[in-house]
């Protein structure tokens, strides 16, 4: 199956009503839950400064979509609505939804196309989203969420992560699993960053 463009996008105010800075909802998402991680796509910067080139990228053969499906396997299992899921794809990645009017949920400096789905549809935008050939790879979600808002999942453009959010339990699985490389992430620090 593919995900669903959604011409209602009522399911988003939850998250456009978040009282934070646009860069904080972005990068580090939604506040409230009980526990936090950070799905670290490449290691911690070992110095101030330092630049993603400066980086020995480790070539573990696992994409960060696929990390992301990780997540998503091991989340699923933490809400009560686990085919009722929504996610926000950024207009950024070069990509175009085929439709009149489609709505968009919009925060300061970003605005996004709302989709729904079931995890396991993850990355599969369906024949209503067209990409251009610089944008065909790499179009992971900003923003997924269950409709029961149990957990959420933040990956903006620029950071070097992912933050999830959800019950402690579903976090500690993460942080233990070693498929993915994930770390106790505190939504009250600055995560850190590459220049």
């Amino acid at each position: 199956m593919s995900l669903i463009v959604c011409t209602d996008i009522s399911a988003s105010d939850w998250l456009v009503g978040q009282d934070l800075p646009w860069y904080e909802l972005a990068v580090k998402g939604p506040v409230g839950f009980p526990a936090y991680a950070r799905l670290r796509f490449i290691p911690d910067p070992e110095f101030e400064g330092q630049k993603t080139n400066d980086v020995d990228f480790p070539d573990d053969g696992i994409t960060e979509s696929e990390q992301l499906a990780v997540v998503l396997e091991i989340l699923s299992r933490y809400t009560a609505t686990p085919d009722d899921c929504y996610f926000c794809l950024w207009d950024g990645w070069g990509c175009e939804v085929i439709g009149d009017d489609i709505p968009m949920v919009k925060i300061p400096n970003r605005d996004y196309w709302l989709f729904s789905g079931v995890p396991t549809d993850f990355g599969d935008w369906g024949r209503d989203v067209q990409f251009s050939p610089r944008g065909a790879s790499g179009a992971d979600p900003a923003f997924i969420w269950p409709a029961d808002h149990s957990w959420c999942v933040t990956r903006d453009i620029d950071p070097h992560f992912a933050v999830i959010a959800g019950p402690a339990e579903a976090i500690e699985l993460l942080i233990a699993d070693p498929r993915i490389d994930a770390v106790i992430h505190d939504p009250e620090t600055e995560p850190p960053h590459y220049y």
